[in-house]
C-alpha cells in the first residue's frame, strides 16, 4: 500500500497550477525513459512518506546513471573484449569485493521485504563504485600493469557486475535486459538465488550496448 504522496514544487499537483503531468507526458513531451523514471521514484520512498517530485534532482541521477553508472557496466565489457579475446578471464576473486557483495546480499533481501528502496539504491550506487576502484588500482584495460593483477581484478569487476544486474532489475528492467544481452546470461539470472555466483571463467561475452540515455539537455549539448 502506498502511504505517501507526490508533490511538485512544494505543491499539491493540480492541472490549475500547471503541475500536473501523466507518464504520457513524461515520455513522449519531456523526454524521459520508463527506466529513468522508476528509478527516480523509487528513491522518493513514496511507501513510507511523501515526497516531492523535483525536475532538476531527476535529472541529477539521471546523469549518474548515464555517467558512473554507466561506467561500471561497460569498463569491464570493454576491457574484456580489448585485451582478454572478449571472454571473462581466470581470475581469483578479490577477498574485500567478496565481503562486500555478501553484505550487500543480505541488505539487498531486507531491503525488498520492507520496501525500503531509497537506501538500498544509494547503496547499490556506492556498490558500482567499487567497478571504478579496481580499474583505477589494478589496470585491468592497461598491458603495462602485471597481467595476474589485472585478471584478478576484472574477474572481481565481472562479480561485481552481475550483482548488479541482479538487484538493478526490479528497478531498471529495460537497462537490465541489455546488460544481460551483453554479458550473454540467461534469462534466469535474474533469481535472487544468483546472488553471490561469478560469472565463470571463459564466458563469451556479447558487445558493449547502450544502456542509460543521457540527460535530453547535456545530449543536446553534446551534439553541438
Amino acid at each position: 500500500n502506498v502511504h505517501g504522496f507526490i508533490t511538485v514544487g512544494g505543491e499539491k499537483m493540480s492541472k490549475s497550477r500547471g503541475n500536473f503531468y501523466t507518464g504520457d507526458q513524461l515520455l513522449d513531451e519531456k523526454g524521459y525513459t520508463v527506466d529513468q523514471l522508476r528509478y527516480y521514484l523509487a528513491l522518493l520512498g513514496l511507501p513510507e512518506k511523501s515526497s516531492d517530485f523535483d525536475f532538476g534532482k531527476l535529472d541529477e541521477r539521471n546523469r549518474f546513471l548515464a555517467g558512473p553508472m554507466n561506467a561500471a557496466f561497460e569498463k569491464p565489457i570493454s576491457a574484456a573484449h580489448s585485451k582478454f579475446g572478449g571472454v571473462v578471464p581466470e581470475g581469483v576473486l578479490h577477498e574485500k569485493v567478496q565481503k562486500d557483495t555478501l553484505k550487500l546480499v543480505q541488505r539487498y533481501v531486507k531491503s525488498m521485504e520492507k520496501a525500503d528502496y531509497p537506501n538500498l539504491l544509494f547503496e547499490l550506487e556506492n556498490y558500482a563504485r567499487t567497478i571504478n576502484s579496481l580499474f583505477v588500482q589494478h589496470k585491468p584495460h592497461d598491458d603495462r600493469f602485471p597481467l595476474k593483477e589485472r585478471q584478478d581484478a576484472l574477474y572481481s569487476a565481472f562479480y561485481v557486475l552481475k550483482t548488479l544486474l541482479v538487484m538493478l532489475h526490479p528497478f531498471v528492467p529495460a537497462t537490465m535486459e541489455r546488460l544481460r544481452e551483453s554479458l550473454r546470461l540467461p534469462p534466469e539470472v535474474f533469481r535472487v538465488e544468483e546472488l553471490g555466483t561469478p560469472i565463470p571463467a571463459g564466458h563469451v561475452l556479447g558487445p558493449k550496448q547502450a544502456y542509460f540515455p543521457a540527460v535530453a539537455g547535456d545530449a543536446a549539448a553534446a551534439a553541438e
